[in-house]
């Protein structure tokens, strides 16, 4: 069911909320009277392609001919993925919009179309939290050119917000995960370990360190979507597997090397961290190759391509880092990292 933000555990009846007073809360507010907020925010007139739009139990978006659906979704969970003590709003649905936005640059040329949002919330959530979100989710989606064509509302103990977004593409264009093989060098584009200094950071709550390494924190809420990246690598028929790297290095080169039933080798050059995740790697006296390998939700992609295409690689994306190589055999190691690697699982 795509209604817009419908539930039934919020207070039917609708209470006007009055500048100033002290009634701010969901449960104030209600159901309907929050409803009524959103589907007036959510209005996209200038897209042609959004037929119906929020208030309707289904959301109508016009395909464009020769062109395939690709649909995603993730979420972002209070306890799981951060905590009301250092999360604003605005961070809040900004990563929500850009971590499916990744999901789609990881098939390659994929041109982002719409979404559906929703969420389970507290009722003693300040309403205030609630319309800096979807302010913030619209403005997002207007950056990255797709509409919010609609969702789901539900009550939680705990926070949570999620998103299912689509975009077009020629089926023949896309890239999966499964065409590595061996002799393929393996790529990565995009910041590798700074998502999880900048959340050990948010989490020491250490206001001199937040303030001298401002850009791991913006790793950790704002990461890119490498949108641009993987329509190259997808249209120029660079990469042959890819994924988005969410759950760290080390685990994004064991599934290539799972799914296309072949071995990879990771041997980490020193372009492939920033001088900031160095700086604060050295600070508190870790191998800064421990958060390029383990930390997850840098949201950037890990590819494999066959070295023939290298030099053209590199001409088209010099930002990208060879990380390491496809070999025959199974499985993945790690050649110049003493420490283990133990990769994030959500169970």
């Amino acid at each position: 069911m795509v209604k817009i933000f419908a539930a039934r555990i919020f207070n039917e009846k609708c209470k006007t909320e009055k500048p100033g007073s002290k009634t701010s809360r969901l449960s104030d507010l209600g159901e309907t009277g929050l409803l009524t907020r959103i589907e007036k925010n959510f209005k996209f007139p200038k897209d042609p392609r959004l037929l119906l739009g929020p208030g309707d139990d289904c959301a109508v978006v016009r395909r464009s001919p020769g062109l395939d659906l690709v649909i995603t979704t993730d979420e972002i969970v209070e306890g799981t993925h951060f905590l009301m003590r250092f999360s604003t709003p605005e961070e809040l649905a900004a990563k929500l919009i850009r971590i499916n936005l990744s999901d789609l640059a990881a098939m390659g040329p994929v041109r982002p179309v719409s979404c559906v949002a929703g969420a389970g919330l507290s009722s003693r959530l300040p309403l205030s939290f609630v319309t800096r979100f979807l302010n913030k989710l619209k403005s997002e989606a207007l950056r990255f050119g797709i509409t919010v064509a609609g969702g789901n509302l539900s009550g939680a103990r705990e926070n949570h917000f999620y998103l299912t977004v689509w975009g077009e593409a020629v089926f023949s264009s896309l890239v999966t995960r499964y065409g590595a093989r061996p002799g393929d060098l393996l790529f990565n584009i995009g910041p590798l370990g700074e998502a999880a200094a900048g959340l050990e950071l948010l989490m020491s709550a250490d206001k001199k360190n937040i303030r001298d390494f401002q850009g791991l924190i913006k790793s950790f809420w704002r990461p890119e979507p490498q949108l641009r990246a993987g329509r190259i690598l997808g249209e120029k028929k660079i990469a042959s597997a890819m994924l988005d790297n969410s759950d760290g290095l080390a685990r994004s080169a064991e599934i290539i090397a799972e799914l296309s039933k072949c071995r990879t080798a990771l041997n980490l050059p020193e372009e492939a961290a920033s001088k900031e995740l160095k700086r604060y790697a050295a600070l508190n006296g870790r191998d800064w190759r421990s958060y390029a390998l383990k930390g997850g939700e840098d949201f950037g992609l890990v590819f494999a391509v066959p070295e023939r295409k290298a030099a053209l690689l590199k001409n088209l994306l010099p930002a990208a880092v060879c990380v390491g190589r496809v070999e025959k055999g199974r499985g993945s190691v790690i050649e110049n990292y003493a420490g283990t690697a133990t990769t994030f699982s959500h169970f």
